[in-house]
């Protein structure tokens, strides 16, 4: 291989690894999202576990709705409620960002 072609393959794995190391980013991210999500999701069933051995009757009164409410309602709620919450784990960042970069100007 002469100079160029050296050169010119350097470039082409050098614009390879940057596409992929932003993809590993992306991936990443994703990756934590879902993390986060877990997290959240085993911090409130623990907190509802803890509250439940408390207060039994409290259990009850849920079950209660529960039956009233129809599965389904609460379902589509719960999907509302993680949509909500997932845009604005989403939004968070951004708006941080904003508030720095607008701190930072004149």
């Amino acid at each position: 291989m002469n100079p160029n072609q050296l050169a010119q393959r350097r470039e082409a794995l050098l614009i390879k690894i940057r596409a992929q190391r932003q993809v590993l980013t992306l991936q990443t991210q994703e990756i934590r999202q879902s993390l986060d999500i877990a997290e959240f999701s085993y911090q409130c069933a623990s907190s509802v576990i803890t509250k439940v051995k408390q207060q039994p009757l409290a259990a009850i009164a849920i079950a209660a709705v529960v039956f009233v409410i129809k599965p389904t309602r609460i379902a589509s709620l719960s999907r509302t409620a993680l949509k909500t919450w997932q845009i604005w784990k989403t939004i968070v960042p951004v708006i941080k960002r904003f508030k720095s970069e607008s701190k930072n100007s004149p």
